[in-house]
């Protein structure tokens, strides 16, 4: 019986997982963009970059960390380091497409920001430097935490969780990434500037959103 309990959790969860995973954010525009630009399979990679710091992060929600991580000050300081690297990557992205720099047939052009150090490194950047990211996780992913460890208080049992949540990620993230990659011979050198452009301005915008919102939880503490 605690088996089954465990699987329709699990399965419960991973529906509540597409509100994060499907929310527009850092993560789905690199994922387009990066799809456009550096091929089909860079979404994929983003995601592996995004389950690195994910999953050791659900095993220390199981272990006390998510109290920690709903503090103001500590939302607010990620809010402020994650805003300065998302205007830098936009930044990149929206000279490059608007400039002329990132060429659909002109090589697959530099890639923006901490992406420059690979997709894997860029979507652990993109994660940790997210912090509603983190707020998901101290909120809604820690009572789904804590239900798992009431049913099953073993390590698999949350790393069963934990893998659950990032195939969504895969999932979308990869997706995305696939179509873009598909499609961006027939979009033709416009299009795919516009698409480029398009995740640039949404980075810049999301970044001082960001930079605000952690003004916002520094004056709380």
């Amino acid at each position: 019986m605690p088996t089954i309990n465990l699987i329709l959790l699990y399965g419960a969860f991973m529906l509540i997982s597409l509100s994060g995973a499907l929310s527009p954010g850092p993560l789905t525009a690199m994922a387009i963009s990066e799809g456009a630009r550096a091929g089909r399979w860079s979404g994929a990679r983003l995601a592996l970059g995004h389950g690195l710091v994910e999953i050791p992060l659900v095993f220390g929600i199981a272990y006390g960390l998510g109290a920690w991580l709903r503090q103001p000050l500590v939302s607010g300081l990620i809010g402020l380091v994650g805003a300065g690297v998302l205007l830098w990557m936009g930044y990149g992205l929206t000279v490059g497409a608007w400039s002329g720099r990132m060429r659909l047939y002109g090589g697959e052009g530099p890639a923006p920001g901490a992406l420059r150090f690979g997709h894997v490194p860029g979507g652990m950047a993109l994660t940790i430097f997210n912090p509603y990211w983190a707020i998901w996780w101290a909120s809604v992913g820690a009572l789904y935490v804590g239900r798992v460890s009431v049913l099953d208080s073993g390590l698999l049992a949350i790393g069963g969780l934990a893998f659950t949540h990032w195939l969504t990620d895969l999932g979308w993230l990869g997706g995305l990434s696939l179509v873009a990659g598909s499609g961006s011979g027939s979009i033709g050198e416009r299009g795919y500037r516009a698409v480029l452009l398009a995740c640039g301005v949404f980075l810049l915008a999301f970044g001082v959103y960001m930079a605000w919102s952690g003004i916002g939880f520094l004056r709380s503490v």
